[in-house]
């Protein structure tokens, strides 16, 4: 899967309502996002972004996911 469509279905699911749990031997953390939120934003390493900021918080996951000590799964919507 070239990196493109993979940043595509990450911002799509995000935007969505799907959150990804991130794993490593540091820590477990999730992202997700609240494109309906007062204000809009995504949350990544437990810190808030701009909405706008998206593109830039997908690259990050894509960059952390690229070492193998990373894992990534979906778990679930924020309906859940």
């Amino acid at each position: 899967m070239s990196e493109d469509i993979r940043a595509e279905e990450i911002k799509r699911r995000l935007r969505l309502g799907d959150y990804l749990e991130l794993s490593s031997t540091a820590g477990t953390y999730e992202v997700w996002a609240e494109p309906y939120g007062n204000p809009p934003q995504v949350f990544y390493e437990g810190e808030p972004y701009p909405i706008e900021e998206l593109d830039f918080v997908v690259g990050k996951i894509l960059q952390s996911l690229q070492g193998a000590e990373v894992r990534a799964r979906w778990v679930g919507k924020r309906d859940d």
